[in-house]
């Protein structure tokens, strides 16, 4: 297992944004880990606000991949599975909603982005993960979403740095293993995780809203959805659980 270099923060704006204007300092054989116990300016998918108060977990890994590798929009989607095996040996029993959203019970108590970092030999990887850990309810109440974290979930406190670890070294094991063997040696427990399968969806790709049954998993990664010409792979999209007004669906 490689090193890990840990730096941790009291207050910062974003984890992921310090790791992004860091990264031609950061050494590109080892990972990097950094966590802050506050975020004020923490951003999810779409450049959404993440509200970061204190108790959370909040973390950005960073790595770097070699220019050209096929594995990288499969990162996120690693780490939350990563995460949710984790749990799964905790004995909490959580989802993967497409593409790299954690969840417990339709709510979301996780979210995973990924950015790429062009330097000069090589892409660096900065994945950042918001988790929700022991976040009181009436902070989740506040969320644009149905919200959860893990003492709601279990009504108790968790220790936010030893599941940090936890994380981490599951997280090597499986970077080291899609690195490789591909995708080909998740693609089966993460199809196994998906939330919402065999429910109606849409998903916004672009300018388009595609609706259809939630099915499966592509071997790349991708999302099968059920739409009245057949399957059809969407590779990115914000998926919703809710069918809107007006559609559009084609094989």
């Amino acid at each position: 297992m490689q090193k890990v270099f840990q730096i941790q923060f009291n207050c910062i704006e974003s984890t992921s944004l310090w790791a992004k204007q860091n990264a031609a300092f950061l050494d590109p054989e080892h990972l990097t880990c950094i966590t802050a116990h506050e975020q004020t300016a923490g951003r999810g998918r779409l450049g959404r606000e993440w509200n970061s108060p204190r108790g959370n977990l909040y973390t950005t890994i960073f790595f770097c991949l070699p220019y050209g590798s096929k594995i990288l929009p499969n990162v996120p989607q690693v780490i939350a599975l990563s995460c949710v095996e984790v749990l799964a040996g905790m004995g909490i029993d959580l989802q993967i909603k497409w593409p790299n959203d954690i969840l417990h019970d339709g709510k979301k108590c996780a979210g995973i982005i990924a950015e790429a970092v062009p330097l000069e030999n090589r892409m660096g990887v900065a994945v950042g993960i918001g988790f929700n850990v022991n976040m009181a309810l009436e902070d989740l109440d506040t969320i644009d979403q149905p919200a959860t974290s893990l003492s709601q979930i279990t009504g108790q406190p968790w220790p936010v740095r030893e599941l940090l670890q936890r994380f981490l070294e599951q997280f090597q094991n499986d970077l080291q293993l899609l690195q490789s063997h591909g995708f080909a040696a998740f693609h089966a427990k993460l199809d196994a995780k998906l939330a919402f399968r065999g429910q109606e969806i849409s998903c916004q790709t672009g300018y388009e809203t595609i609706t259809g049954i939630c099915h499966s998993v592509a071997e790349d990664g991708r999302l099968n959805l059920l739409c009245e010409g057949g399957l059809k792979s969407l590779i990115s999209g914000e998926v919703h659980t809710f069918r809107p007004l007006s559609t559009a669906c084609s094989a």
